[in-house]
Order: structure tokens, then C-alpha cells, then sequence
């Protein structure tokens, strides 16, 4: 059978593709395209490293580093990875020429020809519904595909696809450049500022959310909690996921969050199988994607101290869903790179659950001011040992020592994952009782 991404000249008239930056996604479109009958471009804006260099080159592919030029510009079709700006210059010259700009969930709808196709977005619980989902149709011996945003880029996965479910988690950098996606399911789990400093306004990032729902029909459905409901237009059925009703014996003793994301899984996998519902899987077979890694996961305790890695809390949304989890006083290691806003949620939080905060990266004086200004304790700290250091000397007994930065990890880390595994190192030497203790 012949693949459906090596088709893709032919099947939409494209002889070049311009792909921009080289992230996971940018790895996983040139893997998909390069044995595609089409000249393929690769443009990164920063210096590549020698193995970069080395994976382009056994691909045949030709390349730009340090900056996008006018090459970048010579295609059919610009195909930008989720990190690069929809303000982008390179990108809004595309677009002031007429050039075809589409995301890479938007090339993989094209292509893919999936069973049916069920999209999760949100400002947070993305990956926790997307995993759950797939374990439901899973259990329920539906053979789904799980890919998107969570991991496996939507490209790598198309041709896998092909007649079996398709469950996708998409962000709305993904969503940004969508016009012909059309999820037959679309999750929409909720909605707080989160990445001003992309999308510039609320109204910006809420129009690229929304565009999850922009090409639904009649014959689809739209699963949101009642507050979204009540300001989109949904041109399908809506289905209010909070009224869900579980299977018996489902969810008990899940915190708020995380019976939301099952019950908007619920609903979500019943709308594209209604037959589940009749016969819904065993919960144990569901309960292990409700375990998300570097999502309130338990680190150990030191002395009577539980340490949770909360690193996956990446807005100020996500940090007050760990603080309502957690039970009793924390102290909270928070910063990072901020998102520009939506911080004041944290305000009444912080003063009622946080015994202290301690800072850590790029954003301390900007938290600083605010905490501050809330009248919340707080100190510095200069690395992950240091910050659980200092969490651990102002800790009480009962208190929980809580890493939710409510901040990306790019002015530190490489991703979430990569501070979540930075903390566990730091927990390890603290645990092990030779670290001095704060000056």
C-alpha cells in the first residue's frame, strides 16, 4: 500500500515544503516527508548542532541555520513547528505573498484517513484526557491511536491510522494554522490565560483554541464544560462533559481535576462509540493513564517531608489545581519563564495554603512583586538543590513540599520533563543527607 505522506505532492499539486524549526515536530515532518516526491527545506532560526547537521543530511535534506532567509520563503507550502510565532517575521511575509501556511496536525488531517478522528484541547488536563480516552477505546478493544501534542507527533501516525480511532491532543499552537481540521469528537476542557507571551492577548489565544471546533458539522459533536458552551457556537451536537455519568465504581476519591478529565474522557469515547456505554471497560484497565508523569506525582519524604513534582503545572491554572489537591499547607517552588499574565488567580491560594514560596528562575522579581503585593512569604533560590534545600528548612510537620512552577522551563530546562527530572536529582541528594544546610 502505498503511503499516504509520500503522496503528498500529488495529492494537494506541491513540489516544495518549507518546514520551520527543528523541535520534535520539525524532526518527525522531515522523517514523514523526505522520501515524499517533493523538495524539501529546512529552516531553523538558531545554530543546529553537529547531530542536527548529521540527521538532515542522511535525510537528503537541504537546510538554513542561525535565521530563516528568503530561501525559507521559495516553497509551496511553509509548514511551522508549534514553537515558532504566528508573529514570526518569516511568517507574516509568508502570508503578506499569498504563501500556503499549514500546521502539522493540519497536513496529517489531509493525509490520514482514520476511523474517526477525536481532538482534546484545553489550557489544561490535555494530556490526562488524551490518555484516558485512548485507554477507554483501548479496554474497549477499539485499537485507537494516541498521538498529537502528548508525544508522537500526528504525522509519524497517519499512515498508522488508517481505519482505526484516532486520538489526538492539539494545542493551540497546533490549532493556529488549522482551516480544513475536523475532529469528529472535539474536547475542549477549559480555558485561562496561558501563553500571552505567544499569542500577545486572551482574545488571540481563545481564537486558536476555538478553531478545534471551526470545521465541525451536524453529524459531529463538541464536548466542553457548560462555561465554553455557553459562549461558542456549536454547530454539532454539545455534550456537557461536568454531567457526565461515570460507570459505577469509576473515579471515587479522584481529586476535582482529575474526575473532570475522566468524566470529559467518559463522555467524549461514548460520543464516537455510543455502544460503550452498554458495556463500559474494566476501570482498572483505565487507572493507569490517570497517572501522568511530573503531574502531582510523588517524589519521596524526607523526614516526614512528602516532596510532590509538580513540574507539568506550567500556568497559574494548573498551579491552583495542584494547590486545591493537595491536602494541608505547602511550600510552593514556583517561577520559571512566565506567561505574561493570568497570575492574580493564585493570589487568594497562595494566602490561604502556601506557608512560603520559594523563587527559582528567570521570572523571580516578577513573582517577587507580586508576592509581595499579596503578602505572601517568599525567598530566592539559585538551582533545583538549592530551592528543595530552603523548601525543606521553612517546612513544618504536614506540610507538603509542592514543585508547580506555573511557568515554562525554557529559561532552564529543555522541557517540563527535563525540571521534573532535575528536582527528583535534587530530592535524591537532599534525601541523602550530606547536602549543607541554607547559610
Amino acid at each position: 500500500m502505498r503511503s499516504a505522506v509520500r503522496s503528498v505532492g500529488w495529492a494537494f499539486g506541491l513540489r516544495r515544503i518549507t518546514v520551520l524549526g527543528l523541535g520534535q515536530t520539525g524532526r518527525a515532518l522531515v522523517s514523514a516527508l523526505a522520501p515524499a516526491e517533493v523538495s524539501l527545506f529546512l529552516s531553523e532560526k538558531r545554530r543546529l548542532s553537529p547531530e542536527e547537521r548529521r540527521f538532515l543530511h542522511g535525510h537528503g535534506v537541504r537546510w538554513e541555520e542561525g535565521g530563516h532567509s528568503e530561501q525559507a520563503l521559495d516553497a509551496d507550502l511553509l509548514v511551522p513547528s508549534p514553537g515558532v510565532s504566528s508573529h514570526a517575521p518569516v511568517l507574516q511575509e509568508a502570508r503578506a505573498q499569498g504563501l500556503l501556511i499549514w500546521s502539522e496536525i493540519e497536513l496529517a488531517f489531509r493525509l490520514a484517513r482514520p476511523k474517526v478522528l477525536i481532538a482534546v484541547t484545553g489550557t489544561n488536563g490535555k494530556s490526562t484526557t488524551t490518555e484516558l480516552v485512548g485507554a477507554i477505546l483501548a479496554a474497549g478493544g477499539l485499537a485507537p491511536v494516541v498521538a498529537g501534542n502528548i508525544g508522537r507527533p500526528a504525522i509519524s501516525t497517519v499512515d498508522e491510522v488508517a481505519g482505526r480511532p484516532w486520538v489526538l491532543e492539539v494545542s493551540s499552537y497546533q490549532l493556529e494554522w488549522t482551516f480544513a481540521f475536523r475532529p469528529t469528537v472535539a474536547v475542549w476542557l477549559n480555558f485561562a490565560p496561558d501563553h500571552l507571551d505567544h499569542h500577545r492577548t486572551l482574545g488571540a489565544y481563545f481564537a486558536a483554541k476555538a478553531r478545534i471546533l471551526a470545521r465541525q458539522t451536524a453529524d459531529d459533536t463538541a464536548v466542553l464544560p457548560p462555561e465554553l458552551l455557553a459562549r461558542v457556537a456549536v454547530r454539532g451536537r454539545g455534550v456537557d462533559y461536568t454531567q457526565a455519568v461515570l460507570p459505577a465504581g469509576w473515579g471515587e476519591g479522584l481529586p476535582a481535576h482529575l474526575g473532570d478529565d475522566l468524566r470529559a474522557a467518559w463522555a467524549a469515547a461514548c460520543a464516537a462509540f455510543p455502544e460503550l456505554s452498554a458495556r463500559p471497560p474494566s476501570y482498572r484497565e483505565i487507572q493507569p493513564a490517570l497517572r501522568q508523569p511530573h503531574r502531582l506525582e510523588p517524589v519521596g519524604e524526607y523526614r516526614g517531608i512528602p516532596f510532590v513534582d509538580d513540574s507539568k503545572g506550567t500556568n497559574a491554572h494548573a498551579t491552583a489545581a495542584a494547590l486545591r489537591a493537595v491536602a494541608g499547607p505547602v511550600v510552593l517552588i514556583l517561577g520559571g519563564r512566565h506567561k505574561g499574565g493570568g497570575y492574580e488567580a493564585l493570589a487568594p491560594l497562595l494566602r490561604d495554603k502556601a506557608r512560603h514560596c520559594v523563587l527559582i528562575g528567570e521570572s523571580q522579581r516578577y513573582f517577587a512583586a507580586l508576592l509581595d503585593g499579596w503578602g505572601v512569604p517568599y525567598e530566592l533560590a539559585r538551582d533545583p538543590l538549592d530551592a528543595l534545600r530552603r523548601a525543606y528548612q521553612v517546612a513544618k510537620p504536614g506540610d507538603t513540599v509542592l514543585l508547580s512552577p506555573a511557568c515554562a522551563s525554557f529559561d532552564q530546562f529543555r522541557d517540563y520533563a527535563h525540571r521534573g527530572e532535575a528536582f527528583r536529582r535534587a530530592f535524591a541528594q537532599l534525601s541523602a543527607g550530606d547536602v549543607p544546610s541554607v547559610p
